[in-house]
């Protein structure tokens, strides 16, 4: 039996050599990678701000990845990282929207590229939306929803 871990919607660079993450499911964690230097010597070069800050979520959510040398699995990032209670907010907010989104678009039997075809933003782009890789403005959220049969309007009507 394999286990399905959770995807990494976005990743923070932090001072010290910390990492901060964002799962799919909203959760924020946060994690040392100073704990790595002394287990694989490799992660020294993560001592350098300039490649540390490079951090990026790796294709379809499932990592961390700096460079074609140097990456995090998200099962380490989730098991080994501790809970972050002062992460931006703003950003679990997008994240839920987006994958609720998700959801729908699947509901709805939708590929990313009918969505695209419907509302004028490009298949790539919705492709790095649901994987994390970029968080969209509110107006896309809104063209998203809209294309596949739902509204945030009344949730904002009082």
């Amino acid at each position: 039996m394999t286990t399905k871990w959770l995807k990494i919607r976005k990743v923070y660079p932090l001072e010290d050599m910390f990492l901060g993450v964002l799962f799919e499911n909203g959760e924020f964690k946060k994690y040392d990678c100073k704990q790595l230097l002394d287990e694989i010597p490799v992660f020294h070069a993560l001592e350098n701000w300039n490649l540390f800050k490079r951090a990026e979520v790796a294709f379809g959510g499932c990592g961390v990845r700096w460079n074609e040398n140097l990456d995090l699995a998200e099962s380490e990032l989730y098991l080994n990282g501790q809970d972050w209670p002062d992460a931006p907010r703003e950003d679990e907010a997008v994240a839920e929207l987006v994958a609720r989104f998700v959801e729908l678009r699947k509901k709805a039997k939708m590929t990313q590229q009918q969505v695209a075809d419907k509302t004028g933003i490009n298949q790539p782009s919705i492709a790095r939306m649901e994987n994390g890789g970029r968080a969209p403005q509110l107006s896309t959220i809104l063209r998203l929803f809209d294309a596949v049969g739902y509204s945030l309007k009344p949730v904002l009507k009082q």
